[in-house]
């Protein structure tokens, strides 16, 4: 990856996968990003595209309505509202968010953009984490969803499966610091309501989330440290099992699913540091 970094929204446009803003550090400083690259899976390479408007640092990505969407994130304060849309040439603004988020998750599901949770503070304000829900259809505004149930978390892995959004592990704020989850929760969004649908084996933030067929992959993580794991979930199942490891312990980095292939970019490797390298794995299961 050009600049390794992590915190970054991740998304597949064309065939390409799209990473954006995020931070990095040098000299023992924290830096915030707008750069942006995308990765071609086919060749191999990496591309430059123009940036983000804004730094965006800890934003999520979701491809929606034929662009790649920067939701949130920010530089060292708190986080911004703005959403840009990218078309693989220029930038647009969408609707903002009703309120600042950073490190929240969004999704798309049936068609519909999911932004869950977050911080409303700058990164390391924990007690600032959120429990809401908004919704949007690709460039239009936002409207409330049933909350997301207590404890308030952040930092999940998620995806939509079998007609339901799903999310698993993530932390949340105790004591000044953090507290890891292994609840895996559902979303159906005919009814807006929240369900406890499994558990993983080990509770960890900082996953990825990626559909496999019928599963939800949650990939890497952190427990108390930088985890290799693969855990599969099957809603007909109930919880979360084994399904593998990756080669290097990684949190923060996103797993994308191109064509047959899973791609997997940016993240962290070890305590402020990135990780450079790219993961193409595959052809995935049915």
């Amino acid at each position: 990856m050009p600049l390794p970094r992590a915190g970054c929204a991740v998304g597949v446009l064309q065939g390409r996968v799209y990473v954006a803003g995020g931070t990095y550090w040098e000299n023992g400083r924290k830096f915030w990003c707008d750069r942006t690259d995308s990765f071609d899976p086919v060749s191999n390479t990496w591309r430059a595209h123009p940036p983000v408007p804004r730094v965006a640092g800890d934003a999520a990505g979701v491809v929606a309505g034929g662009k790649f969407a920067v939701i949130g994130g920010g530089a060292d304060g708190i986080g911004a509202k703005e959403i840009w849309a990218f078309d693989g040439t220029n930038w647009q603004s969408w609707p903002a968010l009703p309120a600042p988020r950073r490190s929240c998750a969004a999704v798309l599901h049936d068609g519909t953009i999911f932004v869950l949770g977050g911080l409303a503070g700058n990164g390391t304000e924990f007690g600032t984490a959120t429990n809401t829900v908004w919704r949007a259809r690709p460039g239009e505004g936002w409207t409330p969803c049933a909350p997301l149930p207590e404890p308030i978390r952040f930092n999940l892995a998620v995806g939509s499966l079998d007609g339901h959004l799903l999310a698993a592990g993530g932390c949340t704020p105790e004591a000044g610091s953090v507290r890891n989850l292994d609840e895996i929760i559902a979303y159906d969004a005919k009814s807006d309501r929240w369900s406890r649908v499994g558990r993983l084996p080990v509770a960890c933030r900082g996953s990825s989330g990626v559909v496999d067929g019928r599963r939800l992959l949650i990939v890497g993580g952190y427990t108390d440290r930088f985890i290799t794991d693969i855990h599969a979930f099957e809603p007909a199942r109930g919880d979360a099992s084994p399904a593998g490891s990756i080669p290097v312990a990684l949190a923060d980095t996103r797993f994308v699913r191109v064509g047959e292939q899973f791609v997997g970019v940016t993240g962290e490797d070890g305590i402020k540091h990135r990780f450079a390298d790219t993961f193409i794995a595959g052809p995935a299961s049915h």
